[in-house]
């Protein structure tokens, strides 16, 4: 049996969302052909549809052309709904607005019996339908809070690389497409078939998180007040840092102190020190053989247990499991 896919494609969106998921359905099609030699029908089909049939063009300037308009396509099995070359909330915001009409499509091809697959920013787009609502669902990690701020309903689990719930499929940051990819690769053809088009494309078809890609302290405030009292911080981590010190250094109240931060970061100010702790070990664990120990003296931790359940808790990981996977001897 041959599975129809629709990958929607808009303008502004990732191409390797497009390109690399018809890569890997065609590795899905020539592993099939081996194994069973003697049928002629394919796993996949698949077409790439634009909202008007005409050729749109991706994030990165590249030209993706469109084999049909997405109200004259015949009806596929799933539609992948890629994500937006949109790193900022108000850029997200801008291109959600620019296809409001494609909720309703997407309701209506979910209410036909479709299942809905979608990737990093591109979860927006699934949530403005409503379908997301009373789901567990994630997305993209740095974007995480925007999308709690405007999709109250939804059951967003950040940490997760991918959820599926009733015929609605999310992957989480960047390149997650391709895991989402190899989950539907699982569900139409089976969980043998998907570990082979893993093992040939050099992928890892094992991430369940995307907790240990974060970047904790990403956020770039426009607050000077914050960013004055982030530099102070990042240049004394080594020392006991209490929200107290750092309002002293910007010569603020407490209150005050934590009101800008609340504002500019969505955390406190000792929360904030937290994950630039956890952020610089993260970074050392990296590059140094340095023991854990010596890692701590540098981070200002004296509690190595306390350190290594925070340290879980934003990477879903141990320092140990985090060295071997990211470190220079990984």
């Amino acid at each position: 049996m041959t599975h129809l896919i629709t990958l929607l494609t808009l303008d502004g969106c990732f191409a390797s969302s497009i390109v690399g998921a018809m890569d890997l359905f065609n590795t899905a099609d020539m592993v099939g052909a081996r194994q069973h030699p003697t049928s002629s029908a394919p796993i996949f089909q698949w077409q790439v549809l634009s909202p008007d049939g005409h050729a749109v063009r991706a994030s990165n300037g590249y030209p993706l052309s469109a084999d049909g308009a997405l109200y004259d396509a015949p009806l596929a099995k799933l539609v992948m709904i890629p994500p937006f070359g949109a790193p900022q909330p108000g850029q997200l915001r801008a291109a959600l607005e620019r296809h409001t009409h494609l909720a309703a499509w997407l309701k209506a091809q979910y209410e036909a019996g479709v299942t809905l697959a979608a990737s990093c920013s591109g979860t927006f787009l699934l949530a403005e339908s409503g379908l997301l609502d009373g789901r567990r669902a994630t997305t993209s990690w740095w974007l995480a809070d925007a999308f709690r701020r405007r999709y109250e309903n939804v059951a967003l689990d950040a940490g997760s690389m991918i959820t599926e719930s009733d015929r609605v499929m999310c992957s989480g940051a960047g390149m997650s497409h391709l895991d989402l990819s190899l989950l539907v690769i699982e569900r139409y053809a089976g969980r043998h078939v998907a570990h082979l088009c893993a093992r040939y494309a050099v992928l890892d078809d094992r991430r369940r998180s995307q907790a240990p890609y974060a970047v904790l302290n990403h956020t770039r405030t426009d607050d000077p007040l914050v960013a004055k009292a982030e530099e102070w911080i990042q240049a004394n981590l080594h020392r006991n840092i209490r929200a107290e010190d750092i309002a002293a250094h910007v010569a603020v109240s407490p209150r005050t102190l934590a009101r800008r931060f609340k504002k500019s970061t969505g955390d406190t100010a000792q929360v904030f020190v937290q994950k630039v702790r956890v952020e610089a070990c993260k970074a050392l664990l990296e590059t140094t053989d340095l023991r854990l120990s010596e890692l701590l003296d540098q981070v200002g931790y004296m509690d190595d247990s306390t350190f290594r359940r925070l340290f879980r808790r934003y990477t879903d990981l141990s320092p140990r499991d985090y060295r071997r996977r990211f470190g220079l001897n990984g």
